[in-house]
């Protein structure tokens, strides 16, 4: 007897275990994460990289072969445009001028010369002339007399060429006399001294030792170029608003807009046959350093604003999806195609799908331009339970957890 209502009890135990775990585990409600929609700005952007520099800099090379003899300034100094910095030895230019000066003066004693020369052979034509008329000199004799003015002739035209060889020659090595002179091409602060008195200043198109003399800059004028890459290169436009973070101060926005934007690529050129991926040297001027100490050279990171919406209704842009496949419009001549997007909201305890119209977007947030009302709270996450929602499907909020699927923006934005 004992047996059979131990064997009833234990039967009633198995057929009430699922109603015992039922009502412990509560609802089938998934735990999600809302945020309230508000109206924020949202700045669509583009990320570069690149460096500070001086927009107005020249870098000195030397145009003839030297020893620098004297440097008359230091690193840090104000120099105005056409100042003499520095001097490289002219002995030997110098001999060449006074080489030259010596042969100008040989070739005005040579024209002088023939000068003396064609006046005596005029005369003797002259008088060859008046004898052969009267038949007092032969016809040979009055050829040569003739023949040998013509020549005088032609050897003072010979010597005043000559001068103006001379004088030509003359010039050239002036000039390359003066080039012993460096001085500076803009007016600036010296920030560069790459060479020392004794060194010898060599001429070249290449970086070999002594070829570079020294770098001259307005400091005023510094500035970042960026390099944009081929593909975002068409949304960039003069004079759009850019934020600039340099690397020794990475917290801190620098305020600047584009200046200038290259036609050809920084690599490759028009019609080049490189396969690398071109980027544009895009030129952005500072418009507030904010009183950082700032140096040419610098590397720094640059957030393009290419379109703005101010005070407008944005999500996160977790929190929208699209659709995986394009319905392609039918109506003739639109040649269209449709791309839904659609985000949850909780209403009664519930996620309701909602059809919406996006705009501009940035890293953080999606504006809606319709099928949300400010108040509204749109579920953000959790991403692996949000992508798999359903529209009616029971919710439970949860408290906002900030290291929850660190990764979930980025794929949301993917997934789009």
């Amino acid at each position: 007897m004992n047996k059979r209502w131990i064997g009833i009890g234990a039967i009633a135990l198995v057929l009430a275990l699922p109603f015992v775990f039922s009502g412990g585990a509560g609802s089938d409600a998934k735990s999600v994460t809302v945020e309230p929609v508000t109206k924020r700005q949202v700045r669509a952007s583009i990320l570069a990289s690149g460096n500070l520099v001086f927009r107005e800099q020249a870098q000195l090379s030397p145009e003839v072969i030297g020893k620098v003899s004297e440097i008359l300034v230091e690193e840090g100094d104000l120099v105005e445009k056409g100042q003499v910095v520095m001097r490289l030895d002219e002995q030997v230019f110098r001999a060449e001028v006074d080489q030259q000066e010596a042969n100008v003066r040989q070739q005005r004693i040579n024209i002088d010369r023939q000068k003396l020369n064609v006046e005596t052979q005029r005369r003797q034509s002259k008088r060859s002339e008046d004898l052969h008329a009267r038949g007092l000199l032969d016809d040979n004799s009055f050829e040569n007399a003739r023949h040998a003015f013509e020549l005088a002739e032609v050897d003072l035209r010979g010597s005043r060429e000559g001068l103006r060889q001379a004088e030509a020659m003359l010039s050239q090595a002036r000039e390359r006399l003066a080039k012993t002179e460096i001085r500076a091409p803009i007016g600036g602060t010296v920030i560069a001294v790459d060479i020392e008195v004794g060194e010898t200043a060599v001429s070249s198109a290449t970086s070999i030792a002594g070829s570079s003399l020294m770098t001259i800059a307005d400091t005023g004028t510094l500035m970042t170029e960026i390099n944009v890459d081929e593909a975002d290169i068409a949304k960039i436009s003069e004079g759009q608003p850019v934020s600039v973070y340099a690397a020794a101060f990475p917290d801190t926005a620098i305020d600047g807009e584009v200046r200038s934007i290259p036609l050809a690529p920084r690599n490759g050129g028009t019609g080049g046959t490189s396969s690398l991926a071109r980027d544009y040297s895009v030129e952005v001027a500072l418009t507030d350093t904010k009183g950082l100490a700032l140096r040419p050279g610098m590397t720094c990171r640059a957030e393009i604003f290419t379109a703005s919406a101010a005070e407008t209704i944005a999500v996160p842009v977790q929190a929208v999806f699209s659709n995986n496949e394009a319905t392609a419009d039918v109506t003739p001549g639109k040649g269209k195609v449709d791309i839904e997007h659609h985000l949850f909201v909780e209403k009664d305890g519930k996620a309701e799908r909602r059809v919406v119209e996006v705009g501009l977007s940035d890293d953080s947030y999606q504006e809606i331009t319709s099928g949300l009302k400010e108040g509204e709270h749109v579920i953000t996450g959790p991403y692996k339970i949000l992508r798999h929602l359903k529209d009616g499907e029971a919710i439970e909020v949860k408290a906002s957890d900030d290291k929850d699927d660190t990764k979930k923006t980025a794929e949301a934005k993917d997934a789009q």
